[in-house]
């Protein structure tokens, strides 16, 4: 593991300020200066964050200053990091370790490859492998990407869920997964209640915003209404959560960007004339009791309670829902009535 005075090296020398690699994580810089004065832990997170900002730079054709011995040192620190880091790869041999690692990177890089120059010399034999038992394809342009989007998912869920089970949440805290992994993810926490408990402190009481939405997407896709049940409570009381799980699902639900999908996530008017019969599809959604959940306030919000297809959307959902919560969501749907706002009656 890097120590803080060492990730404030490497950033100095790609010449990067606090404030650059703060916003690129989703953090403050009051944070990441504590972290670099060695004030607290370095996580797994906190080297991905900074390998993520001083590649960006690096690699960057406006920056003509840094030199070879800049970019040895860094990528040395990135090698030396993989030992300890990468999902507890301590040999080249361990093709899921390098497979988790190259997924990781990816994900947090353009979401499609990974330039081969950028990978550690102590995974490169390992990624050849992974080329010849074609899990990895070699581009013309020197990169590698996996052979199917699925098998992306399946690494990064393995990686993701090896730290929840070790209840380490530094990976989940700074970059929100996808519906596709979260699925994946799922397969492995309802085999397991111990990640369960610790999905539920986080979701509570995670420290960013990122991390108890990240929980909260993972424990939405677990077939229990009663931690469906929790999690849309927990959605209601925990605003910056849900402008997050909000957002997610406007963006995959109805193709946006995410910049505009963050507007439609803080309240304002749906505007593309497909997104209602789309929402409506998503009441039905089986898999996410949350995006259930977010697409009735997406279709409140749009006043679209007395539309045909919406009500009967919402006539099926009544039929296949398992979670109270989400029962009397639809049924405050139908009555135009707020979702954020619909609780269950106190006894008197």
């Amino acid at each position: 593991m890097r120590t803080g005075p060492e990730l404030r090296q490497a950033r100095r020398a790609a010449d990067l300020t606090l404030a650059e690699v703060a916003r690129l994580g989703g953090l403050s810089a009051s944070h990441l200066s504590r972290i670099e004065a060695g004030e607290r832990p370095v996580t797994p997170a906190t080297v991905d964050l900074y390998q993520r900002a001083v590649r960006r730079t690096l690699g960057a054709a406006s920056w003509p200053t840094v030199d070879d011995v800049r970019r040895k040192d860094f990528f040395a620190l990135a090698g030396a990091t993989v030992a300890g880091v990468v999902a507890g790869t301590s040999s080249v041999d361990d093709l899921d370790g390098c497979a988790q690692w190259i997924a990781w990177e990816i994900w947090l890089g353009d979401g499609h490859e990974l330039h081969q120059s950028l990978i550690p010399a102590a995974l490169r034999p390992g990624t050849a492998q992974l080329v010849q038992r074609r899990q990895l394809v070699r581009t013309p342009a020197g990169a590698v990407r996996f052979a199917h989007p699925g098998l992306l998912d399946f690494h990064l869920a393995c990686r993701v869920f090896g730290d929840i089970a070790a209840g380490a949440s530094g990976r989940l805290e700074t970059t929100q997964t996808s519906h596709a992994i979260d699925l994946v993810i799922r397969e492995f926490v309802q085999q397991d209640a111990v990640s369960k408990v610790t999905l539920s402190r986080w979701m509570r009481s995670g420290a960013t915003d990122v991390l108890r939405v990240n929980a909260a997407g993972i424990l939405a896709k677990v077939e229990a209404p009663e931690t469906a049940d929790r999690v849309i409570a927990a959605l209601r009381a925990d605003e910056a959560m849900r402008t997050l799980y909000l957002t997610a699902v406007a963006s995959r639900v109805l193709g946006l960007s995410w910049t505009l999908a963050t507007q439609f996530g803080r309240g304002s008017t749906l505007a593309a004339p497909d997104a209602l019969p789309k929402l409506a599809e998503e009441l039905r959604n089986p898999r996410d009791a949350a995006a259930r959940w977010c697409s009735a306030v997406l279709l409140h919000r749009a006043g679209a309670s007395g539309h045909e297809p919406v009500r009967a959307a919402v006539a099926d959902a009544l039929r296949a829902e398992s979670a109270s919560e989400n029962l009397r969501t639809m049924a405050a749907l139908l009555a135009g009535a707020d979702p954020i706002t619909t609780t269950a009656e106190r006894p008197r």
